[in-house]
């Protein structure tokens, strides 16, 4: 009796398509031979045994096995299994998987086998039983090698089109900053040249120099910005900010730059939005310049309006909604889709009047997605272009004290001799805590590593503990569980401080619940060191008054434009002494601490590489290389994400720090001796 073949899984139903049985019945009475003989696969038939006992046309076409397959006809499964090895590039793995299906007897589709001459087949093998019994096999080859071709070919061209794509945004970025340099050039000296006796006419033109430079400047920007963002290179770091100074810093700004025009600028804060924030501040200052560039833009005369309010709560996250609304032109409901585009314009007599590279608004929308919110052009009554967008944030519960100055004050500041414990290995840091705290006349015992920490912690009370998270011999969160496990120790409920250069909302949930206090986030500016003083030293709870003794208002200094001046500024506020101070101390560490990093890179000592990455990640940030604080970030992240494999990653990124260090530094240097000479004309003690 011939065995019945059923051309699927033997639990798999036929599909019939709903055809009336008579149909069904009629089309599968036909004989297999029909398609056996007439596919364009190749087709091989096994019996019971494992001989082959026939193959089609193609199989006899395609392979040299004799003008009617005589070579391997009534050939068991190992010959032929050797007949095609000398034909495979990997004939022990085709050995091994021809004799695993075998055995398993089980449908197999789409196995792909490479031949010598460089055709490719996928080999497909479909088991034949009858009332569960083996009656043999049918293998199917289908020549695929056309389609692989293709499929390389298409392959090759998209690595060909990301290619081309990289090294046009390297060169955009390169130009950019090449054209940059020597612009920043131009517009000092601009600068310097309005500040000389000028008449009339001279000074008409240097107004004139300095308003083509800037908007120069900005396009380029606005250039290098957006190759950054796509080639993947922004960081989103995240710290602690004032979020309604950063909305009256822009308000001064463009009302500054309005001057005399008819155009009215208003900002406000919700007032639930009264603690610190931790988010990327200058990421969110730059969205906000955008919009609020654009609709100074736009607005010839009325009122520009920016708005900050607390939009919902969600797993631990405030989400805020800012929003940036105009009553300039305006823009034409069917155009609104072209908005967000890079290079962009909603009209084409937009460019051809206001200029511009159709860059910003395509910047700021990526800006808002890369922290996880979301941006749109809504209406709002009474306004012609209202920008909307969302952003999370994490609540710090600490209360937002303005920073801003308006004239010399004193700090009256009395922490009855309160007792410190400072556990800090960074140089910079340490110099930077010690000389602040010295100022309040605050007692601090300084410790560089856990054994030293452990000892102070285990025979002296302190009211308050300054930790960092990352310090030699042990984990800021063990050292915390140790001081809080044991009640018969000294400062088992003494507050304790994390500083930290990331505040993740991870790692503050953690720290709540282990035992911190709070956290401080690197670096932190005067008076947020000073806030954390007063809310756990100061009994009373006295609001602070602050000093201004022969401290320095930084509004009369310029930093180098080659620094992140932005960040400088908001660091420092209004100290400039500090600031050299940080410089100064940075001039003298940081070769040391970057060949220590290149040593752990070289030898692979990933373990003393993480920990020294960690320590200098504030560090860049504090001298205005925030870019090098994004790579050190990145590079921690890499430590963290990959460990297994991160070497070849970590040296390309080190490489680049490497290489911007070298460039730099001369620069920081150069600063700091201004700094000193500014000090100095202004008869400012250090």
């Amino acid at each position: 009796m011939k065995a019945k073949v059923r051309l699927g899984h033997r639990k798999t139903p036929f599909v019939t398509a709903n055809m009336p049985n008579s149909e069904e019945q009629a089309i599968f009475s036909l004989p297999i031979s029909e398609f056996l003989h007439n596919t364009s696969a190749g087709v091989l038939i096994t019996n019971a045994q494992n001989y082959l006992i026939w193959v089609n046309p193609v199989v006899i076409s395609s392979f040299d096995i004799g003008p009617a397959g005589e070579y391997i006809l009534n050939k068991s499964y190992q010959e032929i299994i050797s007949f095609f090895r000398p034909y495979i590039i990997d004939p022990e793995g085709f050995e091994e998987k021809m004799k695993e299906l075998r055995l398993r007897q089980k449908p197999y589709y789409g196995w792909p086998v490479t031949f010598i001459d460089g055709r490719a087949i996928e080999i497909s093998y479909l088991p034949l039983t009858e009332n569960g019994r083996y009656k043999g096999s049918i293998w199917q080859i289908v020549d695929v090698t056309r389609h692989r071709l293709m499929q390389r070919e298409l392959e090759r061209a998209r690595q060909d089109a990301e290619e081309a794509q990289k090294y046009q945004k390297e060169f955009l970025a390169n130009m950019s900053h090449e054209k940059r340099t020597p612009l920043n050039v131009i517009i000092g000296m601009a600068h310097l040249l309005e500040e000389t006796h000028l008449d009339l006419r001279q000074l008409e033109y240097v107004k004139t120099l300095k308003h083509s430079s800037g908007i120069l400047l900005g396009l380029i920007t606005d250039i290098l910005d957006i190759s950054r963002i796509e080639a993947g290179e922004l960081q989103v770091s995240q710290r602690e900010f004032n979020l309604g100074e950063l909305i009256q810093s822009l308000k001064h700004t463009f009302e500054l730059k309005i001057g005399q025009r008819p155009v009215k600028i208003s900002a406000t804060v919700d007032t639930q939005l009264q603690h610190l924030l931790v988010g990327d501040d200058l990421l969110l200052n730059q969205i906000l310049m955008n919009l609020l560039g654009n609709a100074d833009k736009f607005t010839k005369e009325g009122e520009i309006i920016l708005t900050a309010t607390l939009e919902s709560w969600q797993e631990n996250k405030l989400w805020v909604r800012f929003r940036v609304c105009d009553t300039g032109i305006g823009i034409r409901k069917d155009k609104l889709e072209l908005v967000f585009q890079n290079y962009k314009q909603a009209e084409k007599e937009i460019r051809e009047i206001y200029g511009g590279t159709g860059l910003g608004l395509a910047i700021a929308k990526q800006l808002v997605e890369r922290q996880g919110g979301n941006i749109l052009v809504e209406e709002h009554p009474g306004y012609s272009t209202c920008f909307s967008f969302n952003l999370p944030f994490i609540d710090t519960n600490k209360p937002a004290i303005s920073g801003v100055r308006y004239g010399p004050r004193r700090r009256h500041i009395d922490f009855g001799g309160a007792r410190l414990l400072v556990i800090e290995d960074n140089p910079m840091n340490l110099r930077y805590i010690i000389s602040l705290l010295e100022k309040y006349h605050i007692h601090c015992q300084l410790a560089t590593n856990a054994p030293d920490a452990i000892y102070f912690l285990d025979n002296r009370h302190y009211d308050l503990i300054l930790m960092d998270i990352r310090i030699p011999g042990m984990d800021g969160f063990e050292l915390t569980k140790r001081i809080r496990a044991d009640e018969k120790l000294p400062n088992v409920a003494t507050p304790i401080v994390a500083t930290t250069a990331v505040t993740m909302e991870s790692t503050a949930t953690m720290a709540r619940t282990i035992g911190i206090t709070d956290i401080l986030t690197k670096p932190y500016t005067p008076d947020q060191l000073l806030q954390i003083l007063n809310k756990y030293l100061n009994e009373e709870e006295t609001a602070l008054i602050m000093e201004e003794a022969e401290e320095l208002h930084i509004n009369g200094y310029e930093f180098h434009q080659e620094l992140n001046a932005r960040y400088l500024r908001t660091l420092y506020e209004n100290n400039i002494a500090y600031a050299a101070d940080l410089f100064e101390i940075f001039i003298k560490t940081i070769r040391t601490e970057v060949r220590k990093l290149e040593n752990y890179v070289h030898e692979k000592d990933l373990e003393n590489l993480k920990n020294q990455v960690h320590k200098l990640k504030p560090n860049f940030a504090m001298v205005g290389l925030t870019w090098l604080t994004d790579k050190i970030q990145e590079m921690e992240d890499t430590l963290r994400e990959d460990p297994d494999n991160p070497v070849e990653k970590i040296e390309a990124l080190y490489a680049d720090i490497s290489a911007d260090m070298n460039k730099y530094f001369p620069i920081i240097e150069d600063e700091f001796v201004k700094m000193l000479l500014f000090i100095e004309e202004h008869g400012v003690r250090r």
